[in-house]
């Protein structure tokens, strides 16, 4: 491949959190039953006029923000005219000769700098589903407030678009303009890729590539195509200008349709929305409202709190998760504590929940207890992991939890002394085995103690109690 550039270019589509429609109060909510969140408005009928939401400005604008755009003031809307079955009116309104966006970048982790060309508003088609040899249409999502971001052809690989989609989805989720759910519809791409001779200023033929529904999709469809095209240009074939589905089951790409140009669509100014200029207001409240973007945090998180690069990245590409950890530290002001607790205990409880980490009701101020509690040794590991798993999804109070279930560790010494007595006496095998010199043995007699105090004591203290016992 040394012989050829890959040059790629993504279009991703975004559904913005908003309640209702961008043109009307339709709800915006999924899985509804079909054509049930619909109106005259969002389908088109004879008469009705669009109302804009003002919900879908502010998001908009946020994101552009995130993406270090240029906001453009001035605002008005055009009609993208085409005919499929599912676009009821047989036309977008979509924004085009200006969008609210453009000349904007992102750095990816990795420290790439890959340009924005555009963003722009526009409303989504419905959503055709196939049953058998016929074909139904659901007009719910027709309408639904989208945000298309546009890359320049900075992107030279398919690795390096994979990790644009990863990053670019945590930026969105950060500053919560979209849940970014690829099963759900709300994040969708197509690509733009060309290979053109090494070094060379020209730009190839594009090809655009569509039906990718996840990002290791996307990864492996440009995967496919770039030795596609590459074998293309080596045979001496032309590469045309054309849209191509991405069939998941044969892992190939086949032609769809030849690749439309702006002309196609009849771009005109949109008849029933008024013309309006962005008020400084509105972007300044924009501004305020932005967040910690994921690599400023990532670095304060290494800087601050002394994480490695690798449990950075875990907090960090977890923005709730993120947000948790640092609700808690203002409850328990050891950080180590708590991150140990988050990525061990935590994360393992979570990934067993059917919901991960929606079903989550523990607040932070709660779950500091179960950390206090077991670094001041009144319940110990066990204990305070079945703490855990009860109040995780319920926020039960701690306390209540231990008095119930009787979790208090036994850190007495004169206590486990009785114990660690009576567990050297009916075990000599173990207790001559570590006065030989086999050091281990002494962990089956403070699990023997474990098993008489059904888990409470504590187990530090009692190992300390037998060795001193054993040496004498």
């Amino acid at each position: 491949m040394n012989n050829f550039d890959t040059v790629i270019g993504l279009e991703v589509h975004t559904q913005l959190k908003t309640d209702s429609k961008i043109f009307c109060s339709c709800s915006t909510q999924f899985e509804s039953p079909p054509n049930t969140n619909i109106c005259p408005v969002c389908c088109g009928y004879p008469g009705v006029l669009p109302v804009f939401n003002r919900k879908v400005l502010s998001l908009a604008i946020r994101v552009s923000l995130a993406l270090n755009c240029k906001i453009n003031r001035s605002i008005y809307f055009e009609r993208k005219n085409y005919f499929y079955p599912d676009l009821p009116k047989n036309y977008q309104i979509s924004q085009y000769k200006l969008p609210l966006g453009e000349d904007g970048y992102i750095e990816l982790p990795s420290g790439k700098k890959v340009g924005i060309e555009r963003v722009h508003m526009e409303e989504d088609a419905g959503k055709l589903v196939h049953r058998g040899d016929c074909s139904l249409v659901d007009f719910n999502r027709t309408g639904l407030p989208l945000l298309e971001i546009v890359s320049r052809p900075d992107i030279e690989s398919p690795q390096q678009a994979y990790e644009y989609l990863k990053y670019l989805k945590l930026i969105l989720q950060y500053i919560d303009a979209s849940d970014c759910d690829m099963e759900k519809g709300s994040l969708r791409c197509d690509a733009n890729i060309s290979l053109k001779p090494a070094g060379a200023g020209e730009l190839g033929t594009k090809v655009e590539l569509k039906n990718m529904n996840s990002f290791k999709g996307v990864r492996t469809a440009l995967e496919f195509e770039v030795r596609r095209q590459r074998k293309c240009i080596e045979r001496g074939d032309k590469i045309f200008q054309e849209t191509r589905l991405w069939d998941v089951d044969k892992l190939k790409t086949s032609i769809m349709r030849s690749k439309e140009e702006a002309h196609d669509y009849r771009y005109f100014p949109e008849p029933d929305l008024l013309d309006f200029r962005v008020s400084d207001d509105i972007i300044e409240d924009e501004k305020d409202s932005l967040v910690e973007l994921p690599q400023k945090k990532k670095k304060r998180f290494v800087e601050k709190h002394g994480f490695s690069e690798k449990e950075a990245d875990i907090f960090v590409t977890n923005p709730w998760l993120a947000d948790f950890f640092e609700q808690t530290l203002c409850f328990h002001g050891k950080c180590k504590d708590v991150a140990n607790w988050l990525l061990g205990p935590f994360l393992e409880q979570v990934n067993n929940l059917e919901d991960k980490f929606n079903s989550v009701k523990i607040s932070p101020e709660n779950f500091s207890k179960i950390i206090r509690y077991f670094v001041e040794r009144k319940i110990n590991n066990i204990g305070a992991k079945k703490i855990l798993a009860l109040s995780i999804v319920t926020n039960e109070d701690v306390d209540k939890i231990i008095e119930r279930e009787k979790l208090a560790q036994i850190s007495g010494t004169t206590e486990l002394e009785k114990f660690a007595e009576e567990v050297m006496e009916e075990n000599p095998k173990p207790v001559k085995q570590y006065r030989e010199g086999k050091v281990q043995a002494v962990m089956f007699l403070v699990g023997q103690i474990m098993r008489k105090t059904k888990g409470k004591a504590n187990p530090g203290l009692a190992k300390e109690i037998l060795e001193r016992r054993l040496k004498q």
